[in-house]
């Protein structure tokens, strides 16, 4: 008998944000070649991480999830969370290209509003949750 896959429940992994996260404001006044290629260096860097992370664990059930994404700045300021989501939804395609989910439907994937830091580090962190099926 084959052995059985166990589930993941939580996973957690971070990356070094290679820019500002983009906010909905200045996504909207962007031109969509200009906002795919500010983001493209964000959906590599997740798309990484979320590899390496994989191959240590060697096996994890592809079941529903919530993703949780934690934006780091530098200094602090008046910011809107969900205002982030521009970035937030760009790395949730990129995980279910890498593999995650099947695709990002609300049968698969639920997204929290993201979550502000303020630290030096620089680091995006991504928290994946399974989700329980109802």
């Amino acid at each position: 008998m084959a052995e059985r896959v166990r589930p993941m429940s939580s996973l957690v992994f971070t990356f070094e944000q290679p820019s500002t996260p983009l906010s909905l404001n200045k996504s909207n006044s962007m031109h969509w070649a200009e906002r795919r290629r500010y983001l493209s260096d964000w959906r590599l860097a997740c798309r990484m991480a979320f590899q390496k992370k994989a191959l240590e664990l060697q096996e994890f059930a592809i079941e529903p999830v919530v993703l949780s994404f934690t934006f780091t700045f530098p200094r602090n300021g008046r910011r809107d969370p969900h205002n982030y989501v521009a970035t937030a939804k760009s790395l949730c395609d990129e995980l279910v290209i890498a593999g995650l989910v099947p695709d990002d439907t609300a049968e698969w994937v639920s997204v929290v509003e993201p979550t502000l830091r303020i630290s030096s580090d620089n680091l995006c962190i991504v928290t994946i949750t399974a989700r329980e099926v109802k």
